[in-house]
């Protein structure tokens, strides 16, 4: 009996040159902890793990608050850190208060999500019409 015949289907693989978040989705859409990293001859360059994909956005998480207060909230936006809640644990944000608008609080959500060691985020602004939350 070979490899192949006992294979449950074709596997899936990665180049080189792919970018990590690549890699993730892979992992994720296809259910599998490892892949096959190979050239463009389809030769074997190395496996990446789940390991190796999550150790690329490890980042502490008073790291992540800073980089979010500092870069996000104050360069990016122009917004008073003091003015909303940011709260990280284990690489997710939460962010509570009230924005000045509906629109720039959905903006901050969407740029939070994209800063390095974020996991997820929860979106805990007071939008129009509700109450705002109380700031950690």
């Amino acid at each position: 009996m070979t490899a192949a015949e006992v294979m449950t289907r074709g596997p899936v693989t990665i180049g080189p040159e792919e970018p990590v978040e690549r890699a993730a989705f892979l992992m994720y859409d296809h259910a599998v902890k490892r892949l096959p990293v190979v050239d463009s001859a389809g030769h074997l360059a190395g496996i990446i793990s789940r390991g190796d994909v999550l150790s690329v956005y490890a980042k502490p998480d008073e790291e992540i608050r800073r980089e979010i207060r500092e870069e996000v909230l104050l360069r990016d936006f122009l917004v008073d850190p003091g003015r909303l809640g940011i709260v990280v644990e284990d690489g997710v944000v939460t962010v509570s208060g009230r924005p000045e608008t509906d629109e720039l609080g959905r903006q901050i959500i969407a740029a939070v999500r994209h800063v390095d060691g974020v996991v997820a985020v929860r979106d805990h602004l007071a939008y129009s019409g509700q109450r705002p939350m109380a700031v950690p």
